[in-house]
């Protein structure tokens, strides 16, 4: 991978390739979401809900990132924090998605290997070998933002507001007013404090932990590349 990395480097024209098709798989993913609630049979809500999940946030922001990349985005460290923080966002979505909620589904499309599968390959691909980001280790916390504002969003917004849409979009769906099974207390034998253990006590610092090392294992990549 170090070989890789400083040949992608070297060629301008390797990175704007390698970085456009990351933003290509990223646009399709998110046209075939758009496309699929369009297609339902309650559209607008459909669509509306598309944008509910922590998948489409994240695919929809390495998206953003890759094109910025493409147009040669300006080096700052709200960028770079902000391409760490995608980084560590598509990974969740990945982890998450196989290992809590393909328990609840009857089928893995098409669509979830984009969205779950390839594109965080594909973008952490892009973070690893081509991006830069100038950021210390003991600033991984950053990557902890968006996750905590997501929850707030799901809690104080969507519940409330749009929690019997989602019901009535997906009945089959646990916890679909939730967005996530896991988010919701009904799932857990012990309701609310099971709910705050598995996600506050467990999932939370699997998080921090998986964000630290992410960072380190960049880090390291980078004092390897820079060795002559």
């Amino acid at each position: 991978m170090i070989k890789l990395a400083r040949i992608l480097r070297d060629r301008d024209d390797l990175k704007r390739h390698y970085t456009l098709f990351v933003f290509l798989w990223g646009t399709l993913g998110i046209a075939l979401l758009i496309l699929r609630a369009l297609m339902d049979q309650s559209p607008f809500p459909s669509l509306l809900s598309t944008f509910f999940y922590f998948t489409v946030q994240s695919n929809i922001l390495i998206t953003i990132i890759a094109y910025l990349y493409l147009k040669n985005q300006n080096r700052t460290l709200f960028f770079d924090s902000l391409c760490y923080i995608a980084a560590v966002n598509i990974l969740i979505t990945s982890i998450v998605f196989h290992t809590l909620l393909i328990p609840y589904m009857s089928g893995v499309s098409f669509l979830n290997h984009i969205t779950h599968t390839i594109n965080p390959i594909l973008y952490l691909g892009l973070f690893f070998l081509i991006m830069t980001p100038n950021i210390e280790l003991k600033k991984f916390w950053y990557s902890l933002i968006y996750p905590l504002i997501y929850i707030g969003f799901v809690y104080l917004l969507i519940e409330p507001f749009f929690g019997n849409m989602l019901d009535i979009l997906m009945p089959n769906f646990v916890g679909a007013r939730f967005v996530y099974p896991f988010l919701d207390p009904r799932t857990y034998a012990q309701g609310m404090p099971g709910l705050l253990i598995f996600n506050f006590l467990i999932l939370a610092p699997l998080i921090a932990f998986s964000a630290f090392i992410l960072l380190f294992l960049k880090l390291k990549f980078e004092q390897k590349i820079s060795q002559k």
